[in-house]
């Protein structure tokens, strides 16, 4: 299950990036390659891309040197030589600071990283390294070698052209980039790199390479005393030199066992010394003081003195091959583990390819099979088309028996349809002329039809003015429908209005009466008890009145200015609105009459009033005891309307 989920988050990917400073390098820092700056002018090399997207590294071969034997310089050891080529890596840090780094290959070591690469890629068209003369011996020439470090440096900006190739663990094994990025931190930081801490030289040490098998450094630390006394002697390794010193410091005889015992505190064990510090803290003093009973020649005395500070010198040097060893040793575990997660990758890929291949495979089986079970009905369909084709066959067959016997009677009949042809085509010429004839009418009956569609066409317009007058008086009388039904509605509301009014008024008017008579045995006499006031009372009365006569009177004025404001508005009415006008007249005219009996009847109660106050006025004497009212006043009173 779990290489299933790996294989199948391996397939979700995404795809290499395709463009450089991404940030998803696994070089160190995450450097990517640049090409080279035109010219390198240390720390603020100008290079040829913006240094803020990221590290950047470069590589260029300046010159080759060669290493002559031990033996000494001859013309056949010239010829002897070992070629190495001096690639200068240089690196610029995001804020556009360089460092450079300096390493020394062979040609063979350019043809391994070829091979490498081509084993690490193998899909990858990648450029193929200038090839190996067997028979042109091109260390013997300067020319040839010049040429060939033109080659190897063409061939270095092809290969690192792809981005893929410039990623590659082969490449930053090969150019040791995480070296050169420790070189420029120590040169960041102030203290010199290893390389600066140890000389170079001519004659090289090379150490070897366990996955390319190349020479790796060419560091080495010379005295200057060796390098007076024996200019072509190749140094050998600092623990050997340190051995052999010892071993002839061991062959003075020393008549001192204190100096004696803390020099050789520290073995030497397989040609390094295990407690150097004795050596280097050393007190030279001692050598020379009287009361420890030293007794040396004066030779002797100079040879160790010189021998001491031979051996710290190399002491020194041993401690730089240390470091320089401690640092290659960091390295090649960085590159190991590198290597080792791009390996768990490779196997999840491979798991991944293999499950693919499984599936892939199962599906082919399918497809085969599918194809197989499709090939079954296609030879079944082809099976039954086969017998079909045969039966048709032997159909034709009894076809054609049947066809020639027919084709000897139709020979027979062959006569007899050329004379039926040759009435036929009489009847044709006949039909010919019938309907050119028939052509000829039809253009005529054509003519005609164009000009009564013409006059159908003027017609259809007089019809269309005539409609849209039809539809002119249809929304008029829609219009006026609509005002009529307006109308009756506001004149139900008048009618409701007026008549409450009416009522009101009425009411008003029952209001106005002053009672000053009294029923007594179907005779009316006058209350002598509102005597006194029956005056004022009588004059608020027919205040009373006139107001209710002067709002009657206004009352029937807005009402006739209504209809005369209706009246105006209804001027367009056709006549077939005259019934309606003659129900609004009828309810003017009741209108009219309720006013004018309003009206009539408070003037009744004014004379009747007056009648009272007259009445009241010549009632009014001392001697008084009731004033009874003849019948005939009393059939006036009551045939007053109230």
């Amino acid at each position: 299950m779990a290489t299933s989920s790996s294989a199948g988050a391996r397939k979700k990917a995404p795809s290499p990036p395709k463009h450089r400073h991404d940030g998803t390098s696994p070089l160190p820092l995450g450097m990517d390659w640049s090409p080279p700056p035109k010219r390198w002018e240390g720390r603020n090399t100008i290079w040829p891309h913006n240094p803020q997207t990221g590290w950047s590294y470069c590589v260029m071969i300046p010159s080759w040197i060669t290493q002559t034997p031990e033996t000494g310089v001859t013309a056949d050891s010239f010829l002897k030589s070992v070629v190495f080529y001096r690639i200068h890596v240089g690196i610029q840090s995001p804020e556009g600071f360089s460092s450079s780094h300096g390493i020394l290959r062979r040609f063979s070591d350019f043809l391994n990283l070829s091979s490498d690469l081509k084993s690490a890629f193998p899909r990858k068209d990648a450029p193929s390294a200038p090839p190996k003369h067997a028979f042109l011996r091109i260390n013997s020439s300067r020319l040839l070698l010049e040429e060939r470090r033109h080659a190897l440096e063409e061939w270095m900006q092809k290969l690192l052209s792809d981005i893929d190739l410039s990623r590659s663990a082969p490449v930053a094994a090969f150019f040791e980039l995480e070296a050169a990025a420790r070189s420029y931190f120590q040169e960041r930081n102030g203290r010199p790199s290893e390389s600066d801490r140890s000389n170079w030289k001519g004659n090289l040490v090379l150490e070897h390479d366990g996955r390319n098998g190349s020479a790796a450094s060419y560091r080495g630390v010379v005295s200057d005393e060796d390098r007076v006394s024996n200019p072509g002697h190749a140094r050998k390794d600092s623990a050997e030199s340190i051995g052999s010193d010892l071993s002839s410091l061991r062959g003075i005889e020393l008549s001192i066992p204190g100096v004696s015992s803390s020099l050789w505190d520290g073995a030497v064990v397989d040609g390094h010394i295990s407690q150097t510090e004795h050596l280097t803290g050393l007190d030279m003093h001692l050598l020379y003081d009287m009361d420890a009973q030293v007794i040396l020649p004066n030779d002797q005395k100079q040879k160790l003195t010189r021998l001491l500070i031979t051996m710290q010198q190399r002491i020194g040097a041993a401690k730089t091959d240390m470091e320089d060893l401690i640092a290659r040793l960091n390295q090649e575990a960085a590159v190991k583990e590198y290597l080792t997660t791009k390996v768990k990758d490779l196997e999840v890929e491979l798991e991944a390819a293999k499950q693919k291949g499984r599936e892939t495979l199962q599906q082919a089986i399918l497809t085969e099979r599918e194809r197989i079970t499709q090939m079954q009905w296609d030879m079944d369909e082809l099976r039954r088309k086969y017998s079909e084709m045969e039966s048709n066959l032997k159909a034709e067959q009894n076809e054609k028996t049947r066809a020639e016997s027919e084709k000897t009677t139709a020979s027979d009949k062959n006569e007899t349809l050329l004379e039926e042809l040759e009435i036929k085509r009489k009847e044709v010429e006949t039909l010919k002329h019938h309907l050119v004839e028939a052509e000829a009418k039809s253009k005529a009956d054509k003519k005609v039809l164009v000009k009564e569609v013409k006059s159908l066409r003027n017609s259809q317009t007089e019809m269309k003015k005539v409609l849209n007058q039809y539809l002119e008086q249809k929304t008029g009388l829609e219009r006026v429908i609509i005002r009529d039904k307006q109308r009756s509605a506001r004149a139900k509301l008048c009618r409701v209005k007026f008549l409450h009014e009416c009522r009101l008024l009425h009411e008003r008017l029952l209001e106005c009466s002053a009672k000053f008579l009294a029923e007594e045995q179907g005779n009316f006499t006058i209350d002598p008890s509102s005597l006194p006031d029956a005056l004022d009372l009588l004059a608020t009365s027919d205040n009373r009145v006139r107001l209710l006569i002067a709002e009657a009177q206004l009352l029937a004025r807005d009402d006739e200015q209504g209809s005369s404001d209706d009246g105006d508005n209804s001027d367009s009415i056709s006549s077939l609105t005259m019934s309606w006008e003659d129900a609004k007249v009828t309810d003017e005219d009741a209108t009219k009459i309720l006013s004018d009996l309003l009206i009539d009847n408070a003037q009744l109660r004014l004379r009747l009033n007056a009648v009272i106050r007259n009445a009241v006025n010549t009632a009014v004497k001392p001697e008084k005891e009731g004033f009874k009212l003849t019948r005939l006043d009393q059939n006036y009173m009551m045939s007053i309307p109230i």
